[in-house]
Formats: C-alpha cells, structure tokens, sequence
C-alpha cells in the first residue's frame, strides 16, 4: 500500500467483501445446522503483535470493525457469543440481526435433505467449499497486517468457531516477517497453526515461497483439499497457495499499475 495503514486496508478490503453478499461472510454467510448465521473474524497488524477474533457472531454483518475494536479498547484477543452485542455498540458497527439470504436459505433447503438421505455427494461437497474472505497488506512505513471474515462451514453445530476468529491459525501478522490470512478446513488449519508458520517461513523465504512451504505442511499434515492461503512479505511481495481445486485471489501489481485477478 502506498497510502494509508496496512491495517486500515485489510479491515476496508474484508469489510467490503462481507457486505456485498457474495462470499461465506456477513451477508452471504452459510447457515449452521439450525439454519442461522454465526459469524468469524479476526483481524491483526506487525505493529506490537495486536490483534483479536470475535466469534458467533450474530449481531452485526461487520465482525471483522468489531474485532479490530476489541483489539484495539481491550485486553482481550478473543470475544464469542452474545456479548458480541455490547462491544459492536460501543464499537459503533452497525447492529443487524444477522439474518439468512435467500441464497443460502436454498442452499440450506438442498443441503439439509441431501445429509438426511446422504444423496447427492457432490453437490455437499460443492458447497463445503469454503469462500472465506481474508487480506494480507504491507503499507509503505513496512507495517504487514492482516484480516479474516467467514461464515464457517455449511451445516455446523451452533457455537462452533473456526480458525478465521483465532490468530495464527487463520490470520497473522509479524514486524519480523510479512502477513498471512487462510482459508479451507478450520480444524485442520488450527491443528497446523498455519498463519503462523507461514509467518515463520516468511522469516527466510519471499511470499510465494513460503505460502508454497506452508502448503506443503498442510497437504503432509491434513491431505489435500484443506486450505489455502495468501502472503505478503517484508519487501511488499505477495504470494497465494492452495490444495483445494481452486482459490480466487487478487492483488494490486504497483509495476503494472492494476489490480490482478486470478483463480
């Protein structure tokens, strides 16, 4: 980034993607088995290590403004349930009752008659997919930052919390070394601590090649399928992995002076 924190760049980037609908978060979340929305997010910057996760959220469709609020007013890294309620009034978010669309409602209606008759496997599989929304950034002080938002996963037990809420599995930031944000399987990617190690790989390797290392551990750890994941060094480059079939990505090419777009 060229202007501005890399902080308040992530925060504007997951903040656009969870209200336009089109993801699994805020708006476009998918639905637990009851068919409600609950909603991850986290977010964290270089500077200091500081960052916090909220989790099940239900009270507003911008958890990752209420997770930086917490990050940055309390002591706490991670707030879950409906307390969420009292700190995104103080936060000053805008309060919802986080409400299904009619897209997913549709997607529910088909997902939950296919587990009842176990029909149908590759449409579940379809819609496992995941569509969490993360952004890593470096601004021009060298400050990495990173953001995280999701819905979860389709038809998970109510008060689940996956790894977009928890910081160094599904995002981190270090001074150090660069900045990571993930997606995929959230057990598996806590149980591999990825952003982390991602982080750590940035220490001696460039973007690219320490998203390909810590995808590797991932695929060694947990199989295929699992994750993915973008990067941003202390140089300003950027790198992205995955071992799912696809990953939308994109990033702004300074040099070429436009975003690029890839998936």
């Amino acid at each position: 980034m060229k202007k501005g924190s890399s902080l308040d760049g992530v925060e504007a980037a997951v903040g656009y993607m969870e209200s336009c609908g089109a993801f699994n978060a805020g708006k476009g979340a998918c639905l637990t088995t009851d068919g409600t929305v609950e909603l991850d997010a986290a977010i964290m910057t270089g500077e200091g290590r500081l960052g916090a996760g909220v989790g099940c959220v239900t009270c507003t469709y911008q958890p990752v403004s209420l997770a930086r609020w917490i990050a940055e007013e309390t002591k706490h890294v991670l707030v879950v349930g409906e307390e969420c309620r009292i700190y995104a009034r103080k936060a000053g978010v805008k309060l919802w009752k986080a409400t299904p669309s009619e897209s997913s409602l549709e997607r529910y209606r088909v997902l939950s008659k296919d587990v009842e008759g176990r029909r149908k496997i590759g449409l579940w599989r379809r819609f496992q997919e995941g569509n969490t929304v993360g952004a890593a950034a470096l601004d021009s002080s060298g400050v990495p930052a990173s953001a995280v938002s999701t819905g979860g996963k389709w038809l998970k037990l109510p008060g689940r919390v996956g790894d977009s809420a928890i910081l160094g599995a599904g995002l981190y930031a270090d001074s150090r070394s660069g900045a990571a944000s993930a997606t995929g399987e959230g057990e598996e990617i806590i149980r591999n601590v990825l952003c982390y190690k991602a982080c750590e790989y940035l220490r001696k390797k460039d973007a690219q090649k320490a998203a390909d290392s810590s995808m590797a551990l991932m695929t060694r750890e947990s199989g295929s399928g699992t994750a993915g994941i973008v990067t941003v060094d202390l140089k300003g480059r950027v790198g992205a992995a995955f071992n799912t079939e696809a990953m939308g990505r994109a990033w702004y090419d300074h040099q070429k002076g436009r975003p690029v777009v890839r998936c």
